[in-house]
């Protein structure tokens, strides 16, 4: 049974970022354990390249592949660092400086009501400075891994309960489009454990390399 629409597919696999470049960086890894699992041609949170690459292939085999950096996430686009009102983060008359750090993730929502995720660069007395770019911007990408499985997806696959609604891409892609929208009025997601767009980019599913 071949990778076609309508198939449930698992994949095990390492994403390298910087291919073509002397030294490959390994950014993340679906194992036996935590595989990367979707409907093809349903999930809408897998690139588009990523999909014609996999198209065809059947259980058992192996790829390796390239995505361009257009082909991904696109260039990073400096527009999408911005530098917030630090009391957008208040939380019952206090920063939430538990989770608004340097370093850390932090769910937000556009004006438009997308959900998006930030990286916290810096934060100041009245600022905190965010990234709206995907993690793999400007990143040229490669795959290496194995079909685990392909079979008829059941009904209840096909016909999912809910989506992230972000015009995401999957880590493979992200819910990162949109972000340029947020210098019209970003809100913080206070509920956290509801997860932002990032519970569609799927890292609960992966071994993140740090």
């Amino acid at each position: 049974m071949e990778i076609k629409p309508g198939k449930f597919v698992v994949l095990t696999y390492d994403l390298y970022a910087g291919a073509g470049e002397p030294e490959e960086t390994l950014m993340m890894r679906a194992t036996d354990e935590m595989p990367d699992q979707f409907v093809f041609g349903v999930d809408q949170n897998i690139l588009p390249s990523m999909l014609k690459r996999l198209e065809g292939l059947k259980q058992g085999d192996k790829f390796d592949f390239v995505l361009s950096c257009e082909e991904a996430f696109g260039e990073r686009n400096e527009e999408h660092v911005m530098e917030l009102d630090k009391e957008i983060f208040m939380v019952d008359g206090k920063f939430d400086d538990q989770t608004v750090f340097e370093g850390n993730t932090v769910p937000m929502m556009t004006s438009e009501g997308y959900r998006i995720n930030g990286s916290v660069l810096k934060v100041t007395d009245d600022k905190v400075l965010m990234d709206f770019n995907h993690p793999l911007a400007g990143e040229n990408l490669h795959y290496v891994g194995m079909v685990k499985l392909v079979r008829d997806a059941t009904e209840e696959e096909l016909h999912p309960r809910h989506s992230c609604g972000c015009g995401c891409g999957h880590d493979h892609g992200s819910c990162g489009d949109g972000c340029g929208d947020c210098c019209d009025g970003c809100h913080y997601q206070t509920h956290k454990s509801e997860g932002g767009c990032m519970a569609a980019t799927r890292p609960h599913r992966f071994l993140l390399i740090s």
